[in-house]
Formats: C-alpha cells, structure tokens, sequence
C-alpha cells in the first residue's frame, strides 16, 4: 500500500499555486511595461485611413463558464500531482542510493 507524504502534498499544492501567481504576475509586468514604453507616431498614424473608430476595445473578454473553470482546475490538479510524482520519485531514489 502507497501512503502519502502530507508535507510533500502541501509543497506540491504551494508550488503549483506560487506558480500560477508567478505566470499572472508576469503577464501583468508586461502588460505594464508595454502600456508605459508605447509611444503613437501621430504623423502616420491617420495616413491609410479612411473610418475612424467610435470605440475602442480594451483587453479580452473572458466568459467564466463552467467548462473554462473546469479546465483550468484540472490543469491545476495534474501540475500539483506531477509535482508531487516527481518529487516522491526523486525522494525514494535518494534512499536507494
């Protein structure tokens, strides 16, 4: 019978969720980085064109449906149990040796 390592669930699950933070972090920082470093060349800008838009789109629309947050659980749950496969094969590997 396998038994469970609670500490390494525990590493597993902050890992994964450290993880997930770091990624929306850095999408955030780069959405930052190239909103401050855009600079428009209004000179050409209207050169081309013929329509002016009345409205601006700004960003995505998400719809948080039930498959979107089951999708993204899952992912959640199978990096978390990848994690802690490899750290309990690492941790029975250094035993034997």
């Amino acid at each position: 019978m396998m038994r469970i390592n609670k500490r390494l669930c525990v590493e597993s699950l902050l890992v994964t969720m450290f993880m997930t933070l770091g990624i929306i972090g850095w999408n955030i920082a780069q959405g930052m980085l190239l909103t401050a470093s855009y600079k428009p060349d209004l000179s050409v800008a209207y050169s081309s064109s013929t329509n002016l838009q009345s409205q601006v789109a700004f960003g995505a629309v998400v719809q948080w449906d039930f498959a979107l947050i089951l999708f993204w659980a899952a992912g959640f749950i199978l990096f978390a149990a990848a994690y802690y496969g490899v750290r309990s094969g690492l941790q029975h590997w250094r035993k034997r040796t």
